[in-house]
């Protein structure tokens, strides 16, 4: 039966290039992406409805609640709105004991407005699906939906059950929302595989995040004059200091790269700026999680913080207008990484299917970025892998694809993989 699986997968090669098409099509761009005219996730949700409900699927769409960072103790964006931002789940119940598989994917994308393709296009060229979301992570939705599609097919008996999950506020600053909103409301798994992966790699963590908001204090004044005080140059003081820290940390850490990636300052040439916003992100590794859970009681990055603030405020000391006017540091999120032991089953299961499926063995890797699967592993304590059809370097890139084999075999793999588990 695997074997007729497969060979049914890549004879549908079509339907799937369809679905990912169909759905890259549909603008579900996050709304705190920056964009003129961010679309939300809803539309996408939507879409999927009927699909789903054509599979046999019980689909409930999940609210967000404005204050779910807070609820589930997670340091995430204040005051985002969730209105019109549902999360999708479909629950598929065979009637019979046996294990309950989650399947994981963000609906929202990052900004459109800069690409250098046509975002909304979905064009096929070069085996290839161009536009925004193909990676990150729709491409990944399309397998999960495709491998239960053609499970469903094989006319198998099945036992246990699958809950599907498109969830938003991944990106842009997101911190995984609409993860936890699920958590909260109760959808777990004995094991859950975030398709929200690249390279059909089996990626066993990712790192943690975290992301800082620096405003800088000036006096605003006529530059003809001389009057007022440069938020501009007192944001240089401060952006030395981040400077020595992003070299401190990549130099012992260089995984753990640090980004200042906003500067902003100032209004027109004639004024003296009054002031200056910087924004940066940070990386961190597991074992800095648990150095600072041994200390603090907390999984998460709270000593990196300290030291990230000890030395702002040593640089401000010796400037005068610094030091009677220091910064305002607001620590945006704070996201947490994961990790499994390379003997996890579900990894060695998963790794099974796509030796069944291709007669290698997959690459396993760790994430350097974050994903909101760390939730289910970190706060479900649930055996939680990424697995995906994204392509490494094209997630949020200006020419986005994904590669047409990577969704075929990944549909395999993951078909493969909930026939062993459930049939």
């Amino acid at each position: 039966m695997h074997t007729r699986l497969t060979e049914s997968i890549a004879q549908s090669r079509e339907e799937i290039v369809a679905l990912c098409r169909d759905l890259c099509r549909i603008n579900t761009v996050n709304p705190y992406s920056g964009d003129a005219e961010p679309a939300g996730e809803k539309a996408g949700q939507e879409f999927l409805t009927p699909v789903l409900e054509s599979l046999g699927g019980r689909v409930t769409m999940v609210p967000c609640p404005d204050d779910i960072y807070r609820r589930m103790k997670v340091l995430g964006p204040a005051e985002r709105d969730f209105t019109g931002r549902p999360c999708l789940v479909a629950e598929f119940d065979f009637g019979k004991p046996g294990p309950r598989i989650v399947l994981n994917g963000h609906m929202d994308t990052v900004g459109i407005d800069s690409m250098t393709i046509d975002p909304l296009a979905s064009e096929v060229r070069d085996g290839r699906i161009w536009g925004r979301g193909t990676s990150d992570c729709k491409g990944g939705i399309t397998t999960a939906i495709s491998a239960i599609k053609y499970l469903l097919a094989t006319g198998a008996e099945l036992k246990g059950s699958i809950v599907f999950e498109s969830v938003v506020d991944e990106e842009c600053n997101g911190s995984g929302a609409g993860t936890l909103a699920c958590l909260d409301a109760g959808y777990t798994g004995d094991m859950v595989i975030f398709v929200d992966g690249n390279d059909d790699a089996i990626t066993l963590g990712c790192s943690g995040c975290l992301t800082a908001d620096v405003f800088v204090e000036g006096k605003e004044g006529h530059a003809a004059y001389g009057t007022g005080v440069s938020a501009i140059e007192k944001a240089m003081v401060v952006k030395a200091a981040i400077d020595r820290f992003k070299q401190d940390r990549e130099d012992a850490r260089p995984d753990a790269r640090v980004n200042l990636g906003i500067l902003n300052a100032g209004v027109h040439p004639a004024v003296v700026p009054g002031n200056a916003y910087l924004s940066l992100n940070c990386v961190y590794e597991v074992d800095e999680a648990a150095a600072a859970q041994d200390t603090t009681g907390v999984w998460g990055a709270g000593p990196i913080r300290e030291d990230f603030e000890a030395r702002i405020r040593n640089a401000e000391a010796a400037d005068a207008w610094l030091s009677e006017h220091p910064s305002t540091i607001t620590w945006v999120k704070d996201l947490v990484p994961f990790t499994n032991p390379d003997d996890l089953p579900l990894a060695a299961k998963l790794e099974g299917a796509y030796e069944t499926v291709t007669g290698a063995k997959p690459t396993r890797d760790h994430m350097l970025g974050w994903s909101d699967s760390c939730y289910y592993s970190a706060l479900g304590k649930m055996p939680t892998i990424l697995y995906g059809p994204g392509v490494t370097g094209k997630p949020h890139s200006p020419d986005e694809y994904v590669e047409i084999d990577n969704l075929v075999r990944c549909t395999q793999v993951l078909a493969t993989f909930l026939l062993s588990e459930l049939g």
